[in-house]
């Protein structure tokens, strides 16, 4: 921390520092500011009747603009290696596994959101904990088939009579953010009285696993961030060459390998209560794109090396999980 002074105050003596937590930081007496341990201090400078201050983060990890894809992401905003030993993930508050390092494959409005808070975008990152019971992903005492979500800035993911076109809409689909946000924001009633248990969700577990300030916070993952999510830890070739077509609109892939196992050996190493198990004889994730007024997406993963993108009734219980941009 550097402090010049001018010809005037020559005489008023030395600048003086001071840290508010020695034990995160401490500051020399030419400024020289030294990491201690993970946590925030101010470090403050006074010279004659003026002031400076500078915030300052000491992270556990390194540094997020440093994450590669299969680290682990920490509750302070930082990040540890997937080649840490053992001992030291365990010991690790963890709280996701990081899955994109793309800023290209983030959507605008999370970009939008950390860049407003100073943040250059890094990456996303999955929740390690999925919901503890499947949820609709919309509620209602009777069935409902015209709330239309395209009234409030979510588009259908939907090209009827072609398979491939819809795949590369869902593919292109990353705006899980702003999804949850118009949910949340716009159909405010609805939200607030419980007809959205989904994206509901993702606001109640960030109340239980606090999502750190320089992130996003939690949300549902849109159709394409999940594709990531799948690519990126369980290592599926999900393009559109190797798609199978499904009748008119729907499509899947097939001989992926072990694709939940490969997710269940990243997070083996956590302790129990800190993660979910993918179960081998698959399980069906919702997303938070919608399809139609009544439908939303979905996709779902095995160990027989099938991953399926299909449309079904926003009133059927489906498993959730958790991402968050960084």
């Amino acid at each position: 921390m550097a402090c010049r002074t001018i010809p005037e105050y020559t005489g008023a003596g030395s600048p003086v520092y001071e840290s508010s937590d020695e034990s995160v930081v401490t500051v020399s007496n030419a400024g020289v500011v030294t990491a201690m341990s993970p946590g925030k201090a101010t470090v403050t400078v006074a010279f004659a009747d003026v002031t400076a201050s500078c915030d300052v983060t000491v992270f556990t990890g390194k540094k997020p603009e440093f994450a590669c894809v299969g680290d682990y992401y920490l509750s302070d905003g930082s990040i540890l290696s997937r080649n840490s030993s053992p001992d030291e993930i365990r010991n690790a508050d963890i709280i996701g596994i990081v899955f994109n390092t793309d800023p290209d494959r983030m959507g605008k409005a999370e970009k939008d959101f950390l860049e407003s808070k100073g943040l250059s975008p890094n990456g996303l990152a999955m929740a390690t904990r999925q919901a503890p019971t499947p949820l609709p992903w919309y509620f209602a005492d009777e069935a409902d088939f015209t709330l239309d979500e395209r009234e409030i800035g979510i588009p259908d993911i939907l090209v009827y009579g072609d398979p491939v076109a819809t795949y590369e809409l869902a593919d292109d689909d990353l705006e899980g953010y702003m999804y949850c946000r118009q949910i949340k924001d716009l159909r405010s009633d609805r939200y607030e009285a419980g007809y959205y248990p989904l994206f509901s969700f993702a606001e109640e577990y960030g109340l239980s696993v606090p999502a750190p300030e320089i992130s996003t916070g939690w949300y549902i993952p849109s159709n394409g961030q999940w594709f990531d999510i799948i690519r990126s830890l369980a290592d599926a070739d999900i393009q559109a060459d190797r798609l199978v077509p499904e009748g008119d609109e729907e499509f899947f892939w097939m001989n992926l390998g072990t694709l939940s196992t490969k997710l269940n050996d990243l997070l083996s190493v956590l302790p129990e209560n800190n993660r979910s198990e993918f179960v081998p004889d698959g399980m069906m994730f919702w997303t938070s794109s919608a399809a139609s007024p009544s439908e939303a997406r979905f996709v779902s993963l095995d160990d027989n090396g099938f991953v399926c993108c299909y449309r079904y009734y926003k009133m059927a219980d489906m498993n959730a999980l958790c991402i968050l941009g960084f």
